[in-house]
């Protein structure tokens, strides 16, 4: 078998994979019984420099589609017998709701014109996964002023050619009349990997503002790790927010490593909020930068610690709800030479 042959052989396992995984999110959401106001969530979410600053470099974009179930949904087997040990030990509570994904990352140095890849500069690399998660929350309460929301997730995926980031950037630079990114030859090689993450988000209810009583406010500090042959890191964090109607929430959803929100809201005639918020994450490794694991590849001297400054809008009507989030992100390697800036907007619909 040729290698073109088997990289398309493994492309369509991976992308039959995601679609073979629709049937089960329906039948799993038909087997609920929501309440009024409880219902599943799908999400778009685009992550471009393009909605920012617009130079194609570093992590350039961002493509994530996903779906999370109501609260009192029957989580599938396999996540529930998979997830409830953890869930009953660490968060002391049962699954409550559960969510699936797909998704593609796209990496490029800053030099696009140059081929191969300036050695300096961050090397070429795409990433497609599909991404598993499971929640238990502790709602605020009497017993217990503080609730938190514990989600375990693992992200399962392909980086190199198999990820198609040269063919998804192409496209995209056709669309706009852009020219090409001509290194794609020095990505980084075919790789399979994975990531498993906890999280946990603090949340003690909205309080009305001082000088503005119909305005409320909230800070959502976060915690969390991920270990995996893709990433492994500790992060800490917080997200305030001031609007209406914030305890329908936990904040937007985003696309890993950023500072990231569930996408599971309630229904409102309409709602806002502005917010702002900063993690910080001591990073051990990352495939993307400190390259393939198994082989020589391009790579760069990494930076141990990274922090994400974010600022940004959500509005909600009814049903839907759009956000619009703008990250700036300090170096991840010591070549770098600046930070990087980029926009995230994410689209969803309650159902």
């Amino acid at each position: 078998m040729s290698r073109t042959q088997a990289d398309h052989r493994l492309i369509a396992l991976t992308v039959g994979a995601a679609f073979a995984l629709l049937p089960a999110t329906a039948h799993a959401a038909e087997s609920c019984l929501p309440a009024a106001d409880e219902e599943g969530v799908f999400s778009l979410v685009v992550e471009n420099d393009s909605l920012s600053s617009g130079a194609d470099r570093n992590y350039t974009s961002g493509v994530e589609a996903g779906y999370v179930s109501p609260n009192n949904c029957r989580i599938p087997d396999v996540l529930d017998d998979t997830a409830r040990p953890f869930t009953q030990f660490f968060s002391k509570a049962d699954p409550a709701f559960w969510g699936l994904a797909i998704g593609q990352s796209i990496f490029t140095p800053e030099d696009v014109a140059a081929n191969p890849a300036p050695p300096d500069q961050h090397p070429y690399a795409g990433w497609l996964y599909l991404q598993f998660a499971v929640a238990a929350e502790i709602k605020p309460s009497a017993a217990h002023p503080i609730g938190y929301l514990d989600t375990y997730e693992l992200q399962l995926g392909v980086v190199g050619p198999w990820a198609l980031g040269e063919q998804a950037q192409d496209s995209i630079h056709k669309l706009l009349g852009a020219s090409s990114a001509n290194g794609w030859d020095s990505q980084l090689h075919n790789e399979l990997a994975f990531a498993a993450s906890f999280d946990r988000r603090w949340k003690w209810g909205a309080h009305p503002l001082p000088i503005f009583s119909a305005l409320n406010y909230d800070v959502t500090p976060t915690l969390g790790f991920t270990v995996g042959t893709l990433r492994d890191e500790a992060r800490a964090g917080f997200i305030a927010r001031i609007g209406n109607a914030l305890n329908s929430d936990y904040g937007p959803p985003r696309v890993r490593p950023s500072l990231a929100g569930v996408e599971q809201f309630y229904n409102e005639p309409f709602s806002w909020s502005l917010f702002a918020g900063v993690e910080g994450r001591a990073v051990a490794r990352d495939l993307f930068l400190d390259g393939n694991t198994f082989r020589d590849s391009a790579r760069v001297s990494r930076e141990p610690y990274v922090a994400d400054f974010q600022t940004g809008f959500s509005l909600s009507s009814g049903a839907w709800r759009m956000t619009y989030t703008y990250v700036w992100r300090t170096d991840e390697f010591k070549t770098q030479g600046g930070r990087q800036d980029f926009g995230s907007l994410s689209l969803s619909r309650r159902f």
